[in-house]
């Protein structure tokens, strides 16, 4: 049973992974000017800049303490299950 999991999850990861490697490759173009990584007049340092800002908000405030609050359940199974999967 556990190996089915095994089985399961590795393939969802391994699409997952492709995905988001031909995402990268064929939608985004890093290496072309004219991608939506760029900036078109100084490159993609204020991209990345820009990303980053957003990254280092504040994320604990109210409404995701309530999220948390009501779904805390739902977030001890996934972490359960990414336990079994982990560790077996």
């Amino acid at each position: 049973m556990i190996t089915i999991f095994k089985v399961v999850f590795g393939f969802l990861f391994v699409c997952v992974m492709g995905g988001l490697f031909f995402y990268t490759i064929f939608d985004l173009k890093p290496w072309r000017k004219d991608s939506q990584m760029w900036d078109p007049v100084n490159g993609p340092g204020p991209v990345i800049l820009k990303y980053q800002k957003i990254a280092q908000q504040e994320f604990f405030n109210r409404t995701t303490w309530h999220h948390i609050k009501s779904y805390y359940a739902y977030y001890g199974l996934a972490l359960i299950l990414l336990a079994l999967v982990m560790g077996i």
